[in-house]
């Protein structure tokens, strides 16, 4: 005894003490997922401990009975309530929602009904007899064949959820792991308890220790849902997502066997079939597909499926799926609906096609004759002509710029290594003016593994840009090795790129009041991020545009410092 208090009174009284603090550190996480669950049964585990404590210090027959009974009462509610907790914590709350699991509530409500009126029909235990064991008020009864049933109804409820809990640790590794192990071992020792208490087993068969034996479970509960936040990482936010990576997206899913038999379906693979995936598990992937079929061999494809009169058309991606020890299973089978990109990709044909025939063609005619109207004309209208011929050129020469932009676009074929300083003289020489000069200081030996079509585009726009733009200008196209980057750069001592123009390139988009004069610049952008490559401008002193490449992309030669260059006359 303790200050004339029995010790195993004093330890139950505790174990409820504690179990009060453990819910009062779980306010804040009423809201998580099995949380409510969970504040019932530590609420449960409390009214126990308090009520056996104070039945431990009560010799009054029938006042003992009544506390003995409530005791059972929380013995019976405990496992459905911990059950449901596993249940919502684990992500499964669609379970504990379900029909048929509110109908097992009447498990333990049945049980209730049984303990309250057992005086009356003496069906659950018999024989009721308060005993004094070590001070405190101990109590001898038979527990019969359906109490006996009902306490192992509420282990067995403890027990799925304990394995629901572990099963986090299995399932989803180091994330839960410390906590998971914490909350699933727990009920252990208490429910041994029980257990022993129910069969009678032990010198103190008159005494439950189950209260004194809540002590290390709530020491081990307070690890893990107050020093560790368990509730602050919860499997109900993995589980979801790995029911939204498949079941909730938009894309259809297909699961398969090695011989191409359904497995599973996600709703939308439903939709895009028009089946029932109950229906048709089992069946071959491809027998649904009509006449366009999945390779066989776990390969990637395209195939049209036609649903309700529409056919759409799907770039199809499988994926091999494998056990632990690498043995395959199946695949899972994706299909992305390419319906509209390929109508895109038919559109800018035909956009290709007229640019390239009919706007060049159209433009040559009219160009032709402004040409001989400025000839035979003269003063204001020759001007008029002389006009009419610049703009027509500008046209043609955007033409063709787009028609080098879709081609570049479509042109799908590998890096390769280049020689730099012969792709920037090839450039320049391409683009060769009567009054201007452009100055090429590349090292001899520096060779860029790239898409050598694309690097051509961003830098004849570039330099073309500076051509066209600068009153007699001098422009230096250069390139060095800085690190880790490859750095290429086009400078030009005229006014510099206007701003509005430069705006327009870093938005990446065009507006009705804000836009570019042509696509020229567009092209220098949209190569470069083609490439993986950083491009600024600098308009401080005439404009300097940086194009940066990783070097992981580019490979050099020994290079000197000051290396050979040479300059072109253009």
């Amino acid at each position: 005894m303790v200050f004339g208090v029995p010790w195993l009174a004093l330890g139950s009284l505790a174990s409820g003490l504690a179990s009060l603090y453990l819910l009062a550190q779980l306010r804040g996480h009423r809201r998580k997922p099995g949380a409510t669950w969970f504040v019932a049964t530590v609420a449960t585990q409390t009214v126990w401990c308090l009520a056996y404590g104070a039945a431990l210090l009560t010799f009054d027959p029938t006042a003992r009975l009544a506390l003995e009974m409530l005791t059972w009462l929380c013995v019976l509610w405990i496992g459905f309530f911990f059950l449901s907790f596993a249940l919502g914590y684990t992500g499964r709350t669609a379970i504990v929602e379900s029909r048929w699991y509110l109908a097992a509530a009447a498990l333990p409500l049945a049980g209730s009904l049984l303990v309250v009126t057992n005086p009356v029909h003496g069906a659950m235990w018999r024989d009721f007899a308060v005993v004094p064991t070590l001070g405190a008020a101990g109590a001898a009864y038979a527990v019969l064949p359906l109490g006996l049933l009902a306490i192992v109804v509420a282990m067995l409820f403890v027990s799925f959820g304990t394995l629901l809990v572990l099963d986090t640790v299995v399932s989803y590794g180091p994330l839960y792991r410390r906590e998971a192990l914490a909350v699933g071992l727990s009920p252990i020792p208490p429910g041994a308890a029980v257990l022993l208490w129910a069969g009678g087993v032990g010198p103190l068969s008159a005494v439950n220790l189950t209260p004194l034996l809540f002590l290390p479970h709530v020491a081990l509960d307070l690890y893990a849902f107050v020093r560790s936040d368990m509730f602050e990482f919860h499997p109900a936010t993995r589980r979801a997502g790995e029911r939204a990576a498949i079941d909730d997206i938009a894309t259809p899913v297909a699961i398969v066997d090695e011989r191409g038999r359904v497995v599973n379906l996600n709703p939308a693979a439903e939709r895009m079939l028009a089946v029932d995936k109950r229906d048709v598990l089992t069946d071959p992937l491809n027998d649904l597909l009509g006449g366009d079929g999945v390779p066989t061999d776990g390969g990637d494809g395209r195939l049209g499926i036609e649903n309700g009169g529409r056919r759409r058309e799907f770039k199809v991606r499988q994926t091999p799926l494998r056990d632990g020890s690498g043995t395959r299973l199946g695949h899972t089978v994706v299909f992305q609906d390419v319906t509209d990109e390929l109508r895109r990709e038919r559109r800018l044909e035909v956009l290709n096609r007229f640019l390239r025939h009919n706007v060049r063609n159209e433009g040559v005619v009219i160009r032709g004759r402004a040409e001989l109207l400025a000839s035979r004309l003269d003063g204001e209208h020759a001007d008029y002509a002389a006009t009419i011929e610049d703009s027509i050129d500008r046209l043609v020469a955007s033409g063709e710029k787009a028609r080098t932009l879709s081609d570049a676009a479509a042109d799908d074929t590998g890096v390769e290594s280049v020689a730099l300083d012969s792709l920037v003289g090839d450039v320049v020489d391409s683009l060769a003016a009567a009054d201007g000069a452009v100055t090429v200081d590349v090292p001899a030996d520096l060779h860029l593994v790239t898409r050598p079509a694309l690097l051509s585009v961003l830098l004849s726009n570039l330099v073309e840009n500076a051509l066209q733009h600068v009153p007699d200008p001098t422009v230096t196209v250069a390139a060095a090795v800085e690190g880790e980057d490859v750095v290429l750069s086009v400078s030009d001592d005229g006014p510099g790129v206007p701003d509005h123009e430069l705006g327009v390139i870093e938005r990446g988009r065009e507006t009705d009041l804000r836009h570019g004069s042509g696509i020229g610049l567009w092209l220098v952008r949209w190569t470069a991020t083609t490439l993986g490559a950083d491009l600024q401008f600098d308009t401080s002193d005439g404009t300097t545009a940086t194009v940066r490449l990783p070097r992981e992309r580019a490979a050099s030669g020994e290079v000197a410092e000051g290396g050979d260059a040479r300059a072109t006359d253009a």
